[in-house]
C-alpha cells in the first residue's frame, strides 16, 4: 500500500495519520508532550521531544507500507531556531509565550497588518530572542514554524509556509512577504515563504532510519493547524460552517473571502485560492477541563453522569481565561474568575462552569463574527473537545445553533496528508475532501438558549475585570 502521511505538532501532542490514495484513514498514532511554563508569561518546549516522539510513533502508523509524501500542520504562530542542519539550537517559543509584548508594539510601528500587535503573532519573538538569548540567536541559522523544524528534521530543507506566515504581525498579504525593515529586526532569522503545498525536499536516510518513513518520500510545506482541521472538515470555500477545535486551546475557524478583515480576530491564508480562515481562540479550554479535573485525583469529573443532571445554566459562571487571552481582549495578564461559589458548590458544579465558561466565549466571538457580516449558522466540532456530548450540547444551547460532532475527527494530521496528496499531484484537494460526514448533531433547547443569552451578558462584566489587571 502506498500511504499519505500527516503530521500534526500540537500543544500536547504529536499525531500522525496515514491516508490511502482515496483519503481514507489506514492507521494513526500520537503520543503526548509537556509545556516548560513560567509566572513572566514564558511557555517553551522541547522541538526536540516532538522529533523524539514521531521517531516512536511512526514507524507504527507507517507499518512497512511505502510511503508517497509527508506535509506536516502544527500549532501556530510557534517558533523554533533551528542550526543550517534544521537542529534546534534553543527551546520552541510556543504561540502562549507572551513575553515579548513590548516588542509587538516595536513590530507594528514598522509594519502593519490584519493581525494586531501581540506577542502570539509570532514576530514580535524575533527581537525578544535576540535581546534575551543572544547566543542562542547568534547559534541559529534560522527560526523556523513548528511544522517547519519536522520538515527540516526529515527533509534538510529550511522553509516557512505561507499560512504559517499569514498568522505572523506584520506579514504583507499584497507581496507575500515581510517587509524589509521587518526582516532587518528579525536579524534575518526569517526563512523563505513557500505554499502549503510546495514540495520543499524529500525525506533523507537518517530521517527514513529513524521514523520507518520511506527515504526519498516528498516532504511537503505544511500548514497551521487550522488548515489541516478546516480541510479534514471539507471547507474550501466560503459559506461553510464554522469549524471549533478543543484541545489545550480552542480555536474556531470560518472560511472567508480573502482579505477579510475583522478587528480582534486572528486572520489566515488557507491553502485554496480566494480563501482565508478568520479565526476565533481561547488560550484554554481543555487546558481549564483538565486544572478542574486534577484537583480531585480520586475522579474523572470529565466523566462524571452528575454533570449532565445538574441545572443548566448553572450557579457558577467561570472565566476561563487561566493563562491570558486571545480573541477579542488580548490580554496577556487575564486570569480565570469564578463567581457565584459558594460553600455548596462542588467539583462538579466547577466542572459544569468551566465547560459553559469556554462556549459562553465562544458565544461571544460568534456574536462578533455576525456584527461583521458574517453569520454563524452551524458548528462542525472537531478535536478531543468534540469526544464529549454534554459539552456540544453546552454549546448548541449557548450559541443557539446546531453543533455537529465530525464524523472523521481525527483533526489536522488527517488534514496534512491531504496536503502531502495534494502537493504530489495524487488528486485535487477538491476532489477527495467532499466534506466531512457528520455523526451526530446537537440541537439547542430554545429556553437554556434564552437562559445562556443572560448568563453571556453576565459573563462580559466579568471579563471587564480581566481589563484592569
Amino acid at each position: 500500500m502506498r500511504l499519505l502521511l500527516g503530521i500534526d505538532v500540537g500543544t500536547t501532542s504529536v499525531k500522525v495519520v496515514a491516508t490511502d490514495a482515496a483519503g481514507r484513514l489506514v492507521r494513526e498514532g500520537a503520543l503526548r508532550y509537556p509545556t516548560t511554563t513560567d509566572a513572566e508569561g514564558g511557555a517553551e518546549q522541547d522541538a526536540g521531544e516532538w522529533w523524539r516522539a514521531l521517531r516512536e510513533i511512526a514507524p507504527r502508523v507507517v507499518g512497512g507500507d511505502e510511503v508517497s509524501a509527508v506535509a506536516v500542520t502544527s500549532q501556530a504562530p510557534t517558533l523554533v531556531p533551528v542550526a543550517a542542519d534544521g537542529v534546534d539550537v534553543g527551546p520552541a517559543l510556543t504561540w502562549l509565550d507572551r513575553r515579548a509584548q513590548s516588542d509587538a508594539a516595536t513590530v507594528a510601528a514598522l509594519a502593519a497588518g490584519r493581525n494586531g500587535a501581540d506577542a502570539f503573532f509570532g514576530t514580535a519573538k524575533l527581537p525578544w530572542l535576540r535581546r534575551e538569548r543572544p547566543g542562542v540567536a547568534h547559534a541559529a541559522h534560522r527560526v523556523v514554524s513548528a511544522n517547519g523544524y519536522i520538515v527540516a528534521r526529515l527533509s534538510g530543507a529550511i522553509a516557512l509556509d505561507d499560512s504559517s506566515a499569514s498568522l505572523m504581525q506584520g506579514f504583507d498579504e499584497a507581496s507575500s512577504s515581510f517587509p524589509e525593515r521587518l526582516a532587518e529586526v528579525a536579524g534575518g532569522l526569517l526563512p523563505e515563504i513557500v505554499p502549503s503545498t510546495a514540495v520543499v525536499g524529500t525525506v533523507g536516510a537518517g530521517a527514513a532510519a529513524a521514523t520507518g518513513i520511506t527515504e526519498g518520500a516528498a516532504v511537503v510545506a505544511g500548514a497551521i493547524d487550522a488548515v489541516g482541521s478546516a480541510l479534514e472538515a471539507g471547507v474550501l470555500a466560503p459559506g461553510g460552517p464554522l469549524i471549533e477545535m478543543t484541545g489545550f486551546s480552542s480555536v474556531s475557524m470560518l472560511a472567508v473571502p480573502t482579505g477579510t478583515t475583522v478587528p480582534g480576530f486572528i486572520h489566515a491564508r488557507h491553502c485554496v485560492p480566494g480563501t482565508d480562515l478568520l479565526i476565533a481562540a481561547q488560550v484554554t479550554a481543555g487546558a481549564t477541563v483538565d486544572w478542574v479535573n486534577s484537583l480531585d485525583q480520586a475522579a474523572d469529573l470529565r466523566e462524571d453522569p452528575r454533570l449532565a443532571a445538574r441545572p443548566r445554566p448553572s450557579r457558577l459562571t467561570f472565566a476561563t481565561s487561566l493563562a491570558g487571552e486571545r480573541t477579542p481582549t488580548w490580554n496577556p495578564r487575564a486570569r480565570g474568575i469564578v463567581d457565584g461559589i459558594d460553600l455548596a458548590a462542588d467539583g462538579v458544579e466547577l466542572m459544569l462552569a468551566a465547560l459553559e465558561g469556554n462556549a459562553l466565549a465562544l458565544a461571544g466571538d460568534v456574536d462578533a463574527f455576525g456584527a461583521h457580516g458574517y453569520p454563524v449558522t452551524g458548528v462542525l466540532a472537531t478535536g478531543g473537545g468534540a469526544r464529549s456530548d454534554l459539552w456540544l450540547q453546552i454549546k448548541a444551547d449557548a450559541l443557539g445553533v446546531p453543533v455537529h460532532r465530525a464524523e472523521r475527527g481525527h483533526g489536522a494530521a488527517q488534514g496534512a496528508s491531504y496536503l502531502a496528496g495534494a502537493g504530489v499531484g495524487a488528486y485535487r484537494i477538491e476532489d477527495v475532501v467532499s466534506g466531512a460526514g457528520i455523526e451526530r448533531t446537537f440541537v439547542p433547547d430554545a429556553d437554556r438558549h434564552a437562559g445562556y443569552r443572560r448568563k453571556l451578558a453576565w459573563a462580559a462584566r466579568l471579563a471587564e475585570l480581566n481589563a484592569e489587571r
